[in-house]
Parts: structure tokens; C-alpha cells; sequence
């Protein structure tokens, strides 16, 4: 079965990383469990690291809604 697409908006952003950081993206990718790629895998984490940092109340920030306006 063919998996979901993402329903919110995404975009894409160029990051560097450390030769390790990828080959452990790369290593968590084979087994299939946090994404297809490498790719996949890093935004997942990226994602998951932003919600928990915002959930934390570290930092006030306004986030745009897919309308333009913020929440």
C-alpha cells in the first residue's frame, strides 16, 4: 500500500551536515522506519525537534498558518 503524502505544505531547505550525522540518517533510512531517505528521515527529526521545542515553553514564536496569518 502506497503511503499517505504529507498533509500540511512542505518546502525544501538546503542544511549541511557532519559525514556521520548523514550516514546515521542513511543507516535509520534502511530500515525504513523514520522514511524512505535519507532526506525523509532528517526532516522528520527536524520536525519532531521543533514541536518539542516550542511545546517546552522555551521560546514565544508566532507560526504562520497556510493562510498567512498567524497563530
Amino acid at each position: 500500500m502506497p503511503k499517505k503524502g504529507n498533509s500540511a505544505a512542505s518546502r525544501v531547505i538546503r542544511v549541511t551536515l557532519s559525514e556521520q550525522s548523514e550516514s546515521l540518517l542513511e543507516q535509520l533510512a534502511a530500515r525504513g522506519v523514520y522514511g524512505r531517505n535519507a532526506a525523509e528521515v532528517a526532516g522528520r527529526f527536524v520536525d519532531e525537534a521543533l514541536q518539542k521545542f516550542i511545546q517546552a515553553p522555551r521560546l514565544k514564536v508566532k507560526l504562520k498558518t497556510a493562510k498567512g496569518g498567524s497563530e
